[in-house]
């Protein structure tokens, strides 16, 4: 591993770049996000994803697991050491974990969703409005789990790049395609013409009980925000509205653990498990 001198010094302009970089304006004007964690920084390796460079913090450097990932043959990435203080003042975390990865961000438009072959038995998650980033991340990760070919985000749900989300995603972010800040309307009219079906969930009367739910494929499922719920367009243009039945007391559930149900429901009615 070849590295320069150490970086002690807060003026630094990586150290500036990157606090700043919590910033949603300042990721999308340097086209560059943090990932955080010797873990996720791992998937994004083994996913494909080189981060530009590796900051890597001088007691980081005592632990075997990161050693052998800064020397990982087919790293490209500009390796980069710091004081462990300066890895404290970057990091997004209580306890930082030693190691950051900053990498460009992908041009993820509707467009790449077009040219997704998704095929017959295809499954998409949409997440409209969702703006707590820990729920949007865990639903990443649920549709990874569970599957899922893509994941598409409204303008109004919290950005997937912002470091809560990415760490709650625990690496799933890197696994399937997630489209952002997508126009309800022009989604809507992608999934038509490609023949998809589309399931909003909904609380309310008129929505159909998600074990007697007659799913279509290939589908796409809309989840909402707990306060919001699923926007009326969404709604509106549904081809059937699920909900999922609660016998106990409970008003409504927690919208990741609404997402974990449907599509663990979704993926053994495809025939998946």
């Amino acid at each position: 591993m070849n590295r320069g001198p150490v970086i002690t010094s807060r003026q630094n302009s990586l150290v500036k770049l990157v606090r700043g970089l919590g910033s949603r304006r300042a990721r999308e004007a340097e086209g560059v996000f943090v990932i955080e964690g010797h873990k996720i920084v791992n998937e994004a390796l083994s996913s494909g994803v080189s981060p530009e460079k590796i900051i890597v913090s001088q007691h980081a450097l005592e632990q075997r697991a990161v050693t052998e990932l800064v020397n990982r043959p087919d790293l490209h990435s500009e390796v980069i050491v710091v004081s462990n203080d300066i890895m404290e003042y970057m990091s997004e975390t209580e306890t930082p974990p030693g190691l950051i990865g900053l990498a460009g961000m992908p041009e993820a438009g509707l467009a790449s969703l077009a040219a997704l072959q998704t095929g017959l038995r295809a499954l998409l998650v949409i997440i409209d409005g969702v703006q707590d980033p820990g729920n949007v991340g865990t639903i990443i990760r649920a549709a990874d789990a569970f599957g899922a070919d893509a994941v598409v985000t409204t303008g109004g749900c919290v950005d997937i790049y912002n470091g809560k989300v990415l760490r709650a995603t625990m690496g799933s972010v890197f696994h399937l395609p997630v489209v952002r800040d997508a126009e309800p309307g022009e989604l809507l009219v992608l999934l038509k013409e490609r023949g998809i079906t589309v399931a909003a969930t909904s609380p309310g009367d008129n929505a159909i009980s998600l074990p007697e739910a007659r799913l279509a494929w290939p589908l796409a499922v809309v989840f909402g925000s707990e306060a919001r719920g699923v926007a009326p367009e969404f709604c509106e243009a549904a081809d059937i509205l699920v909900k999922i039945p609660m016998p106990g007391r409970a008003e409504s559930l927690n919208v990741a653990v609404a997402a974990g149900i449907t599509l663990y429901e979704a993926c053994c009615r495809r025939g998946s498990m």
